[in-house]
Parts: structure tokens; sequence; C-alpha cells
């Protein structure tokens, strides 16, 4: 098995843990979907992540669990505990609070702010972030709509699809367009990459509540082939969406910027639209060749939540 094997099989018991985090994560669990045995599973595990299975999924359900409890308000405690997987109240109150230096009720109340300036706050500023007239000057909780225009927002249907899947993990202020030129180079070669192919990316992680450098990102490039088959191909179930477009892409460098958007989709949009986020983001991406080289230029068109009526 290659390099490249590995690491796609490390990327399906991640998805694997994603789509089951109430469900029995066990070591033995975990390594009977990689077709390893524990002993190796773990190894190759770490290897890859930098964690052990273990810490892993409990790091995930606990910021999987920060996140519910900031934009799912009217969820209980005990209810955001169980469908992350804790078995009881205790034990999850104890992790949350060792992992966030905060109980859960107080992290719902605010003392996430606390945690959310992080990398961002200081990073290069886009002129469209720094011009914006809205641009918020402090970090108190927000009371208004200070960066979505309302009339930008549109609800529409993404198409299911298959998709060639990449994956990136580090900050994501930076590198993820490597992954893109990667991919781009890989579906050009095979005849894949169309003037009107959908791509698009998928922040896996909330990288104010998730450590810079285990972030994660899945590229992907719908394609109409469905001989193709491996590991890398994955499935896009598509559905209704949120959908707020850019005048002009967004470089990944801006990450600031954009999460005061989503910030805006998750905590004020949503609320009052009647509807409710299923999962992670979608960011409709432009990838172009540079002629004469193997570089590329990337950035995102818009950005999307899944959504169903509340």
């Amino acid at each position: 098995m290659t390099y490249s094997d590995q690491q796609i099989l490390i990327n399906r018991v991640i998805d694997y843990i994603d789509q089951h985090l109430t469900e029995d994560l066990s070591l033995e669990q975990l390594a009977k979907v990689s077709t390893y045995s524990p002993y190796h599973f773990q190894r190759l595990f770490k290897g890859f992540i930098g964690e052990t299975p273990a810490g892993y999924v409990k790091r995930i359900r606990l910021e999987n669990a920060a996140h519910m409890l900031i934009y799912e308000p009217d969820i209980p405690v005990t209810e955001v505990a169980m469908i992350n997987g804790f078995a009881s109240l205790s034990y999850f109150t104890y992790s949350f609070n060792a992992y966030f230096n905060s109980n859960p009720k107080r992290w719902r109340e605010g003392a996430y702010l606390e945690r959310f300036p992080r990398e961002y706050v200081n990073s290069k500023k886009s002129k469209t972030f720094s011009t914006n007239p809205k641009a918020i000057q402090s970090r108190e909780s927000y009371n208004e709509f200070k960066w979505l225009d309302l009339t930008e927002v549109k609800v529409a249907e993404l198409p299911e699809c298959t998709t060639i899947n990449r994956y990136f993990t580090g900050s994501y202020t930076e590198g993820i367009p490597e992954t893109w030129r990667d991919l781009y180079h890989w579906g050009n070669a095979r005849n894949l990459m169309k003037g009107n192919s959908l791509l698009f990316g998928v922040p896996k992680s909330n990288p104010y509540i998730t450590p810079p450098d285990k972030n994660r990102y899945e590229c992907r490039l719908a394609v109409k082939d469905q001989s193709l088959s491996g590991d890398d191909v994955n499935h896009f179930s598509g559905g209704k969406h949120v959908i707020y477009e850019f005048p002009d892409p967004v470089d990944y460098g801006e990450r600031g910027m954009l999460i005061e958007y989503y910030s805006e989709l998750y905590s004020y949009w949503l609320p009052q639209s009647g509807f409710r986020y299923l999962g992670n983001p979608v960011e409709l991406v432009e990838v172009r060749g540079v002629q004469g080289s193997l570089d590329i230029r990337c950035g995102i068109k818009a950005i999307a939540l899944a959504i169903e009526p509340n």
C-alpha cells in the first residue's frame, strides 16, 4: 500500500467518525473500518493525524458540541451531550471544562467570545475587509446584520453528485490552494475539469474552536463519470442551501472576513428564516489555471449552508 493509499484509508476512517459520532467508535471498531489490526491502525492513525484515535474522537465530539452550544441555543445541554456521543452529562461537563476551560452553560452564555479572536484578528485584511463601512470595531456580541446584504441572500438547490475529494489539514488561511492545485491537475489530466465543473470546499472545523493546525478541509470536484471508483470517490447529497455570493472571489487568506459572514448566517439569518442548518458549510470555489505554468488561481465565490425547515 502506497503512502497515498494509506492517506485515503485514514480519510475513510475520519469520514466514518463524522457520520457515527453517537455510535461505538472504539479502537476495535475503527480498526475494523480501516481493515488493519488495532495495533497497526493506531500506529498509522497517529502517524498521519498526530493524535490517537481515542483522542481524536473525543476532541471532535467536544468541538462539535461547542459549535452546537453557540448556534443551536434551543437544544438543551444534555441533548447536545448525547448527540455528540457522551453517555452522561457529568462526563461531558468534566471533559468540556478540561478542554475549553469553561462549563457548557457558561460557554453558551458568551464564554466562547474569549476564544474567538485567535489567529484571524491580526491577519492581513483584504481591501474589502479593511474598508467595509460596516466592519466590526469591537468583539462584543453581534446585535445586527453588519456584513450580510440580505438582498443577496438566496435559497437554492445544489445538485446531488459524485465527487473526487482531496483533503487538507492545517490553518485555513494558507495551504488549501496547494490542495486545489493537486485536484485541478488530476482532473485536467483525465478530462474531468470542464469550464462549468462544480468545485466546492467543505470546511469540517470551526476555526475559532479547533486549533489551527488541526482544521480539516475537503476540496471536491463534481464528476459525471459513474464508473469511477476508489476511496477518494464520494457522494454529495446536494439539496436546499442558503447561499451568499460575493461580488468577487475571496482569497483563502481572508478567513477573518468569511467568519463574519458565517457568523451572521448562523446567528441572525437562520433564526429569523424558519430554517435550521444540517451540517458543515459549503464554499463554492473558482479554480483557474495560469497559462504557461502549473500554478492556479482560486477563490471562494460563495458560501452556503445546507438547510431544512425548522
